[in-house]
């Protein structure tokens, strides 16, 4: 886009973008699409947002080749943003956008999941870093003159970041005053990237309220963020434009931004799995998402492929047996056959399973291995170097033990071969386990937690059903995620349906520091399960 001095952003790629933007989201035909941008064009509009899920790139294309000369205007006086559809994310998807303008001003990833997969599939970090690949490409040969992402959370942002070769020059969210997205604007003034809103008015529902009405867009573009208010009323298009001949008083923008409640209008993106938020990193370098599926006491073949399906569908990645709950054989029969009605694979999954007590020893384990797992958790020296030699031979991705007190860890540790990548104990708000978590950090062992709700206990502790009711979120949500708010991956279980897929709803809130100490502090040393030290 050409210079003017209409109100503008200057892009990390040098590059101005105009304050105002048209976004033509729900502008489908021709003619509606023609009707609008005429009218836009005449009110002083220089840049439009559209997006492959809008599925009005080739009319905005052809609109713009005939509106432009008719207003005095080339291609280099207006900028043009598109966007990458969720469908197409992933470098087998990939498409190149249908503009048809010669070049793109800005195009973005337009959401940070995959259409057809569920929001945790662990494949959402491998398919936005190869859509992030074809975009720098793209880039690179002129085609787009910048690149950036759309309701991108904080945790994404900073994966990007951290792997990108090409920074991003801008992420598009939903901002407004009921929105104001703090954090995430903290991260994009951290990294020199444009904060740009969209839904500016709420869906609409703002305007309603006395304190906001005509303000909105005058409260964003006053901070600085670029708006994309979308019509295709002539009148209210041009009546959006109003912009930069009125400023709001400090008492005035005080007033709108105390209106913030981190409430959305539009979809949540906080849901969808981030390398570096949903899971943990093994010593052994292979990712274990936080949230597993425990199946103790899940015994017969409907049973489990019931809750497994149920738990695929939900989103959980992670599965955890053992050869005494006498169910390896069928998880193992259930995978197989529900990972494909799922569009999954087996690497797609983490697979734990654990040598028996009867087992101890030199003992085969053929039972275990079976049941396709990743890691596997034995007992004492023999076992354990049981455990190595198949290590060695590429069975066991991973090794661990489960129930160990910190004199069995240092024992372990000082004699093995190959350390321990997992220590899997009991651990709760009323069982910290301060001195054992102090030893895996110390040696670098993830610590891993089973009966989370202390065998259903603490789900009516009143501590626990307070701090509940406060986040509205169940007792169970709460205390797994006062687990993994520490990085502690947790195994829920359930044969229910609904409940196994309430409890993988962990990471769209967070607990307050307050909450996190209230909860810590019931800790009495109680445990609920068998006493290891003894």
């Amino acid at each position: 886009m050409s210079s003017s001095s209409s109100p503008s952003v200057l892009l990390n790629t040098g590059v101005q973008m105009p304050l105002l933007g048209l976004g033509t989201y729900k502008l489908v035909g021709p003619e509606d699409v023609y009707q609008a941008v005429d009218a836009a064009l005449a009110a002083g509009y220089r840049s439009f947002d559209s997006a492959a899920v809008y599925r009005n790139e080739a009319d905005l294309g052809r609109v713009l080749k005939e509106l432009l000369p008719k207003n005095g205007l080339t291609r280099e006086d207006v900028f043009i943003t598109s966007k990458l559809g969720p469908k197409d994310q992933g470098r087998e998807r990939w498409k190149e956008p249908s503009l048809d303008l010669g070049y793109i001003d800005l195009y973005l990833i337009h959401w940070p999941g995959t259409q057809g997969r569920v929001v945790n599939d662990q494949r959402n970090p491998g398919n936005r870093a190869e859509s992030w690949a074809a975009l720098e490409k793209l880039h690179a040969q002129g085609k787009l003159k910048a690149i950036g992402v759309s309701n991108y959370t904080p945790a994404h942002m900073r994966e990007l970041i951290q792997s990108c070769k090409i920074p991003p020059a801008l992420l598009q969210v939903e901002f407004h005053p009921r929105l104001c997205q703090t954090e995430l604007r903290k991260v994009c003034e951290e990294y020199e990237v444009c904060f740009q809103a969209y839904s500016s008015l709420g869906k609409g529902e703002l305007v309603t309220d006395p304190v906001v009405l005509e303000v909105l867009l005058r409260w964003a573009v006053q901070q600085g963020v670029p708006v994309l208010p979308k019509s295709s009323n002539p009148d209210r298009i041009k009546d959006n434009a109003k912009l930069f001949d009125f400023t709001l008083s400090d008492t005035d923008m005080d007033r709108l931004s105390a209106l913030d409640c981190e409430h959305k209008y539009c979809w949540d993106p906080s849901e969808v799995m981030s390398s570096s938020s949903h899971s943990v990193l093994l010593k052994t370098g292979v990712q274990m998402p936080l949230l597993g599926f425990g199946t103790y006491k899940l015994v017969s073949p409907e049973d489990v492929s019931r809750a497994v399906d149920a738990a695929l569908l939900a989103g959980y990645r992670a599965f955890d047996s053992a050869a005494v709950y006498l169910n390896e054989a069928e998880l193992g029969r259930a995978l197989k056959q529900l990972l494909p009605k799922h569009g999954l694979t087996r690497e797609d999954v983490f697979v734990t399973s654990k040598l028996g007590s009867k087992d101890q020893g030199e003992r085969a384990m053929e039972g275990a291995l079976h049941s396709l797992s990743d890691l596997d958790m034995g007992n004492r020296a023999e076992s354990w170097a049981a455990l190595e030699e198949l290590h060695a031979q590429g069975k066991l991705k991973a090794i661990g033990v489960s129930n160990y007190t910190p004199a069995h860890m240092r024992e372990l540790i000082q004699s093995c071969k190959i350390p321990p990548a997992v220590l899997q104990v009991e651990f709760h708000p009323k069982f910290c386990q301060t001195e054992l978590r102090k030893v895996c950090e110390e040696y670098g062992v993830c610590f891993q937690a089973y009966s989370s709700l202390g065998k259903g206990d603490l789900v009516t502790d009143p501590v626990v059903l307070e701090v509940a009711k406060n986040c509205e979120r169940t007792p169970a949500q709460v205390l797994l995620r006062w687990a993994v708010q520490q990085g502690v991956p947790v195994l829920p279980k359930s044969s229910n349906p609904d409940r196994i897929k309430d409890n993988a709803k962990l990471f769209d809130f967070t607990l307050s520091d307050t909450d996190m100490d209230r909860l810590s502090a019931l800790d009495c040393g109680h445990k609920f399960c068998r006493d290891a030290s003894q």
